[in-house]
């Protein structure tokens, strides 16, 4: 099963990349469908860091526990267009159930926005819960593009 975007924000593509390292913008995208919480003793890093997986803990609604999981980050090209992939993978309660990839690669329109290509392709087992769970991954799915739009104009490139 997947779930995915193509969609154009109103941001320079360096702004976009580095705004998706951020934990914050994963948070913020997300509410009030998924919380997520980090499980680390400091809370969330400042940005994900390539090849260190970071515990996170998820509840539907911020009050129905979904399980833990952990995101690692993972940055490379395919064709010269930039890849963040999270190689994180569920640890307990639903996301214990669930093997998932999760892809997000930005593409320079060169008019100063970014067409981003965000795929999440998950297996559950038992397969009838992928089934399950599809419309609610559609509807966060859905949010996640209008809270991109919303916020993408307010992102600026890294100095």
């Amino acid at each position: 099963m997947h779930v995915g975007l193509r969609i154009v924000l109103d941001a320079p593509v360096d702004a976009v990349r580095d705004a998706l390292l951020s934990p914050s913008v994963m948070v913020t995208v997300t509410k009030p469908f998924l919380v997520y919480r980090s499980r680390a003793a400091g809370g969330f890093p400042e940005r994900w860091t390539p090849g260190r997986a970071e515990p996170i803990t998820a509840a539907a609604f911020g009050v129905v526990p979904s399980g833990d999981t952990h995101v690692d980050i993972d940055l490379y090209e395919v064709q010269g267009v930039p890849v963040q992939r999270d190689n994180g993978g569920g640890v307990s309660g639903l996301f214990g159930r669930m093997d998932m990839a999760h892809r997000m690669a930005t593409v320079d329109l060169g008019d100063g926005r970014t067409l981003l290509l965000d795929r999440l392709t998950y297996r559950m087992r038992p397969a009838i819960l992928g089934l399950a769970l599809w419309p609610g991954m559609w509807v966060i799915w859905q949010w996640r593009a209008l809270r991109m739009r919303q916020l993408a104009p307010t992102w600026r490139a890294p100095r």
